[in-house]
């Protein structure tokens, strides 16, 4: 039946082609516009201040948390450099703060709250937005107890980010305007080319056909392209035949896919007996075919007779089975494990795929085996193990013989960092890093921190090891402590003199070799003392050798007190001793041998004995361009002896 006059030219008005850039009110694409546009700019205008608020906020607790980790690290360094009054190594740890813009300057308070030191910018400036974060300097004593040394004031501010967020957030804005505006443009142009001019050309194919007359008009009106597709294909709905081949082919798909999954399939009524499996089923279950299988009672395949009424109770309950896992008997009498998976059909019968899993139940039998293996070798392993993430340096998990040693509980542990542990600085850990790997050391030398406070050296092996995705670092750390306190043991046995702590005589001459290269390298000035006591023997004679040791040991400490920490001074034998003086030209040497000739003669020694005075004799030389280190000495031993033989008690200068 053909539509009246004014509707065959109100259709015609509407398909007759439009001027280019006039948009058609009717299309999809441009209802999609109109309903779509002005929430997604709103939605995406909401969502961009709800970001911008969150990033803000988190760009201020960031600065917020740089500040407070910055703050703690210096309060750790400072309080060793406040201890011993270090003013210019205080100096050069507050000016890191230049290594953060938001930190303008730092105060350092004494105990008595008094300004001790500052720099940068402080709250007298009258900077806005200046913000003061706060912590405590204080000194961990050998004994556990604690010595507050004074506060440490860090001075930021949130200016630097208020203004890069602005940016940042303007430059956003743009990027997600610029982002909406293409894909608006691109799906335009996407709908258009796989949606619009194919529907197009399908209607007009529609309409030829039907100006044949072997096809009707559907009675289906719209007045969008879609509704004109539907109206189509009604129209062509009214001229299926066939319907009977269609069916047919339709089963023998269904055969061939029934036939060839790769999944056993079946069906089975309520009292076990096989209706239905394909080729896959019976190869499961050790038949050649399914026809083997026609009217089998699934019950003697059961190892496990109680299998099968968990199986049915979980069906009739839920209707369902996923994954339901039993073990079965095959035709040969080999077990095999096997998942089911189905529904039950209103009938009752139970229709479902079978799937043999015996492979990966062996399989996730040996992944527990493992697991169960290397649990008990990580917690019952008597050394010290943890677990850490390299990223953060969180601590993920330790052993017990780490909460053993440590004295922390295992939450307490795995809520701390590693760096909680090792009391080092940065830059020793630095020094430490670089120097294990120029020895080429698989450990690591650090010093850790027990929870009483106790300060013990240790010897960190660490590697990596992979957790699913993640990458931690797992070390084994061992207590070395009593190692390195032998080890210091004998480096001063065999460095310095065991009666006065002086260096001994092959310690004097491997620190002089060292300082005269050194000295001749960079035209520095060098110089050589000799001692020698005078008529010491009659010490010993008069007053016993202990007496003697004691007037030895003290002179030494009286000379060890007035040199400098850079000067080396040793006891070369008996009664004789040598001092090397860095950076001294003759003059300033003789004025320290005439220094320690006037204490020797000037402050009687308290011995058993009494007071004694015993008075030196000093030869000074000072380093000439050609010297070796036996040529310096050899002139202040000449000196010496010219000293002595001046009636003693005298300094003589080469």
């Amino acid at each position: 039946m053909a539509a009246p006059p004014d509707k065959q030219a109100a259709k015609a008005a509407e398909h007759r082609p439009r001027p280019p850039g006039v948009p058609n009110p009717r299309s999809l694409i441009f209802k999609f516009l109109v309903r779509i546009l002005p929430p997604l700019v709103v939605g995406i205008l909401v969502f961009m201040l709800v970001v911008a608020h969150f990033t803000r906020r988190d760009i201020m607790d960031k600065i917020d948390t740089d500040v407070g980790v910055f703050a703690t690290a210096t309060s750790r360094v400072l309080d060793g450099l406040l201890w011993s009054y270090q003013t210019e190594e205080m100096v050069s740890a507050l000016a890191t703060i230049s290594s953060n813009p938001a930190m303008l300057g730092a105060e350092i308070y004494d105990e008595n709250g008094s300004l001790f030191l500052s720099y940068g910018i402080t709250p007298e400036d009258h900077v806005d937005g200046l913000k003061t974060l706060w912590r405590d300097i204080y000194r961990r004593m050998p004994d556990g107890t604690r010595v507050d040394m004074g506060r440490l004031a860090i001075h930021y501010t949130h200016t630097f980010a208020e203004k890069r967020f602005r940016q940042q957030f303007l430059w956003q804005m743009l990027q997600f305007l610029l982002i909406i505006a293409v894909t608006l443009a691109g799906a335009v142009y996407a709908f258009n080319r796989t949606v619009s001019r194919p529907l197009k050309a399908l209607l007009a194919a529609i309409r030829t056909t039907g100006e044949t007359g072997r096809w009707t008009e559907a009675d289906w009106r719209s007045d969008d392209e879609i509704g004109e597709v539907i109206d189509a294909h009604n129209g062509m709905l009214r001229h299926i035949a066939g319907k009977e081949a269609a069916l047919a082919d339709s089963e023998k798909r269904y055969r061939q896919l029934f036939e060839n999954a790769l999944v056993g399939i079946f069906l089975i009524s309520p009292e076990g007996i096989i209706v239905e499996a394909n080729r896959n089923a019976a190869n499961v279950m050790g038949y050649e075919s399914s026809e083997q299988m026609d009217k089998l009672n699934i019950l003697q395949h059961y190892v496990h007779r109680e299998d099968r009424e968990r199986l049915w109770e979980k069906l009739q309950s839920d209707g369902e089975v996923n994954r339901f896992r039993i073990e079965l008997v095959r035709l040969d009498g080999a077990h095999i494990w096997a998942e089911l998976s189905g529904r039950l059909n209103a009938d009752g019968f139970f229709n479902g795929i079978l799937q043999d899993v015996t492979d990966l139940v062996k399989a996730a039998r040996a992944m527990e085996e493992r697991d169960e293996l290397h649990r008990a070798f990580f917690e019952e392993n008597k050394a010290v193990m943890i677990l850490h993430d390299p990223l953060d340096s969180t601590i993920q998990f330790v052993n017990p013989a780490a909460c053993q040693y440590y004295g922390y509980s295992n939450e307490e542990m795995t809520s701390m960092t590693i760096r909680q542990l090792d009391c080092m600085s940065d830059e020793e850990m630095y020094r430490e890093l670089k120097e294990a790997a120029e020895e080429r050391r698989n450990y690591f030398k650090q010093v850790h921190t027990l929870k009483d406070g106790t300060r013990r050296d240790v010897e960190v092996f660490t590697g990596p090891v992979s957790l699913g995705h993640r990458q931690l670092h797992y070390s084994i750390v061992h207590d070395v402590t009593e190692k390195r306190r032998l080890e210091a043991r004998l480096q001063r046995m065999a460095t310095r003199d065991q009666l006065t702590g002086a260096h001994n005589r092959h310690a004097f001459f491997q620190r002089a070799k060292n300082e005269l290269a050194r000295a001749k390298r960079f035209g520095h000035p060098l110089a050589v003392l000799m001692f020698d006591l005078d008529l010491f023997k009659e010490v010993n004679d008069s007053h016993g050798h202990a007496t003697g040791d004691e007037v030895l040991r003290t002179f030494a400490l009286r000379c060890r007190a007035d040199f400098r920490q850079s000067d080396v001074f040793a006891r070369m034998g008996g009664e004789e001793f040598a001092a090397l003086l860095v950076e001294t030209r003759a003059g300033q040497a003789v004025e320290a041998a005439e220094r320690i000739r006037a204490m020797a003669a000037n402050r009687p020694i308290p011995t058993d004995a009494g007071d004694l005075t015993v008075t030196v004799s000093i030869g000074v030389a000072a380093l000439a361009a050609e010297d070796s280190i036996n040529d310096l000495l050899k002139r202040a031993d000449e000196a010496l002896y010219k000293a002595k033989q001046s009636g003693r008690n005298s300094v003589v200068r080469l």
